[in-house]
């Protein structure tokens, strides 16, 4: 009997044993990490919970979701697909709520899976409680700040947190002429949320009653309300008009041309607007020029400035403005060190109609994203091979792809990708194009004879001949089949002199 019962009690401490090892397996330290806010709607058995907040890591990929209706915060790793929990403390929150660090000592505990419905939907389930994490839509239509506060919460803590310009703030005071300040925002954008929250802090604290300040929010569509949308011309969020006696005298449009937005609003109730230089970094300028739009007769149909910047991966990047009779157009276009493209914005304005679109180059892919006062939102995703030459509207940029065909061993071919230069077309499409080198030619540019390669390039629907800068590769000189011809008329490049 003592033999059986010391047996027994040996072979139920080793399954405590097991137990234990199996448990221990399962715990894993919470990795160091930094979160960052991330809008989200959350529900929690059928009801929105607008106090829960969603945190987001990069690396590695996890969603953390924090509630008050939750004894426990959840872990959503995006790369193995699965959930664990965490204690409620294991984040450790920034004084304005919206950043966050992980304690590494904290244990994590496996608690499933969870289901991604849509791309952007995650279901999953919790001690009894099921959850939904969506994304925000976004209020619509004029909003008071208390709404505003209620719907994203760290909004608050962002305007509270903050400490705005002293010198724009006492600018913002002084303003003695009664002004309108219209505030468009999404309440689902990250710009709206890192802006307009420090921005309402300022006028706060200006206590100006001369300005009156309204707060419009518009859906992650541009659908909602379609007449502010229109009439106001908004394809960016956030978007500050202000105006006196009915008339717009500036606006800022998606971030500051300053260090803040209070420095742009008090510059604009000045009289003396900030100059935006484009939100998209840039290293040193290499170059700038103009071209003139030239028609089968030789008249002049329209116009482009230009200017060349290196970037930090050893890259190139153009920015362009295109006038023509009645279109608009503005185009960034960067490169990186092995001439594929990494991000190109066409911004296009015809009359009252304003279309911007943004293409982005993920893993193999091309999404572009288009944003009109009156379209509304399209977007169009591609598979794209790696080498891919992107034709955007600046004839600055045309010479990249061969820039492409060149880095490459006996190639005369690329996957090209056509955008559209009119105002109603709003996608482009994928072409085969091929570039033939014609030789060396002399070509006079500002009183200046330069050697410039000459290329003919064919594409379905499209022939058109170039001549490159022989150091830029940049056109010196362009013709379309038809006779459309594009001259450069003018060039400085002061890293080449």
């Amino acid at each position: 009997m003592t033999d059986r019962k010391t047996r027994n009690i040996v072979w139920a401490a080793g399954l405590l044993i097991i137990g234990f090892i199996s448990i221990s397996a399962q715990t894993e330290k919470l990795n160091e990490c930094n979160w960052t806010d991330s809008t989200r709607d959350i529900y929690i058995n059928g009801e929105i919970d607008r106090a829960g907040q969603l945190m987001f890591c990069e690396k590695p990929r996890r969603y953390a979701l924090i509630s008050s209706k939750l004894d426990r915060t959840i872990i959503l790793d995006l790369t193995e697909k699965t959930v664990r929990t965490a204690p409620k403390e294991a984040l450790r929150y920034g004084a304005d709520r919206s950043t966050a660090t992980s304690d590494a000592t904290a244990a994590t505990e496996p608690a499933g899976k969870y289901t991604l419905v849509d791309g952007s939907t995650y279901l999953l389930s919790h001690g009894g409680k099921s959850i939904l994490i969506r994304s925000h839509p976004g209020l619509t239509g004029e909003v008071s700040l208390d709404k505003l506060f209620e719907t994203v919460p760290v909004w608050r803590s962002l305007m509270e947190s903050y400490e705005p310009k002293s010198e724009a703030v006492a600018a913002l005071k002084a303003s003695d002429k009664p002004a309108a300040v219209t505030v468009v925002l999404g309440s689902w954008c990250p710009d709206s949320k890192n802006y307009v929250p420090k921005m309402m802090k300022a006028l706060g604290a200006a206590g100006n009653d001369r300005l009156q300040v309204k707060v419009i929010g518009i859906d992650n569509q541009f659908h909602e309300p379609i007449d502010i949308i229109q009439q106001r011309r908004i394809i960016n969020v956030p978007t500050v008009i202000v105006e006196r006696e009915g008339r717009e005298i500036g606006r800022i449009v998606e971030t500051p041309a300053a260090e803040t937005m209070e420095e742009d609003l008090a510059a604009i109730l000045k009289g003396k607007p900030n100059t935006h230089t484009g939100r998209w970094d840039r290293g040193p300028l290499l170059a700038r020029g103009t071209y003139q739009y030239l028609d089968q007769t030789g008249k002049q149909q329209g116009s482009e400035e230009w200017e060349m910047f290196s970037t930090n991966e050893n890259g190139h990047l153009i920015h362009s403005t295109i006038k023509t009779d009645d279109l608009s157009t503005e185009v960034w276009h960067r490169l990186d060190g092995k001439h594929r493209p990494t991000f190109v914005e066409i911004t296009k304005q015809r009359g009252d109609g304003v279309v911007r679109t943004r293409y982005r180059f993920p893993d193999k892919s091309m999404t572009a994203r288009l944003r009109g006062n009156q379209p509304g939102v399209i977007e169009q995703t591609l598979s794209v091979p790696e080498q891919l030459a992107f034709v955007s509207p600046a004839v600055a940029a045309e010479g990249w792809g061969w820039m492409q065909i060149a880095a490459t061993k006996d190639q005369k071919q690329i996957t090209s990708y056509f955008a559209p230069r009119g105002y109603a077309e709003t996608v482009g499409a994928l072409r085969s194009a091929s570039y033939e080198v014609k030789g060396e030619e002399a070509v006079r540019v500002g009183g200046r004879e330069l050697r410039a390669k000459h290329l003919l390039r064919k594409a379905e629907r499209e022939s058109s001949e170039w001549w490159l800068h022989p150091e830029l590769m940049i056109p010196v000189r362009g013709k379309v089949a038809g006779g459309f011809e594009y001259v450069l008329t003018s060039l400085e490049a002061p890293a080449n002199k």
